[in-house]
């Protein structure tokens, strides 16, 4: 419903001259992604409200997507799927996360074996996301100073006291991308540097096939 939604708006646009037929498709993605997100953010924020919890809420949003987008890490392939499994993660933090504040050393402990790992992978080469290496070396260092920065805010808000309930959203929001860069590694869910010299091998494979024929 959403790509028939944004293929026929972007065709719509592509007709009045507002954008070039070339770049269709990439408006098409760019839109397909924009609605996603805001009806996944906007469904979050609504239980948020429902439940009391918006503030905090926010905060793991922030932590969350902020490292998420340079981590990488396990994806599923349908939106609704997708939806369901963050709406679902977003329930459990919300149900757990004030209970953790009572065990919050545990939680300090995990988080601060999450950021050793995310420091050790960086990023996953997720095949939707195609990186080559200068933009996977790039991400990696990205995603690493994102986590120690979180991981310092996080921690400098435990030596100010400040409300544990927002640490243990902000901890979990950490926690949860380590878990989701580790399944993507279980399951191999990536796009390795000789898989992807293969494919430019085959590309070009392919290219001096065709010239030779013409």
């Amino acid at each position: 419903m959403i790509e028939k939604m944004a293929t026929d708006l972007i065709m719509q646009m592509t007709e009045n001259k507002l954008i070039c037929k070339e770049m269709e498709e990439r408006y098409i993605y760019a839109f397909i992604c924009m609605v996603e997100k805001i009806i996944t953010i906007g469904s979050i924020v609504v239980i948020s409200l429902i439940t009391h919890n918006l503030l905090p809420t926010i905060l793991f949003l922030i932590f969350f997507w902020e490292l998420r987008k340079r981590t990488g890490g396990y994806h599923l392939d349908k939106f609704y799927k997708c939806y369901l499994a963050t709406v679902a993660s977003c329930l459990i933090v919300m149900i757990i996360g004030t209970k953790l504040v009572e065990h919050i050393q545990i939680l300090l402990g995990i988080l601060a074996i999450a950021t050793v790992y995310i420091e050790i992978v960086g990023t996953v080469n997720h095949p939707n996301m195609q990186m080559n290496s200068t933009e996977l070396a790039e991400s990696k260092k990205i995603a690493r100073i994102v986590v120690l920065l979180e991981c310092s805010i996080i921690f400098g808000c435990v030596l100010l006291n400040a409300n544990k309930v927002y640490v243990s959203y902000m901890a979990i929001a950490v926690i949860l991308c380590a878990v989701l860069l580790c399944i993507s590694k279980i399951l191999r869910q990536e796009v390795t540097e000789n898989e992807e010299n293969q494919q430019k091998g085959d590309v070009s494979a392919k290219m001096s096939w065709k010239s030779k024929e013409k």
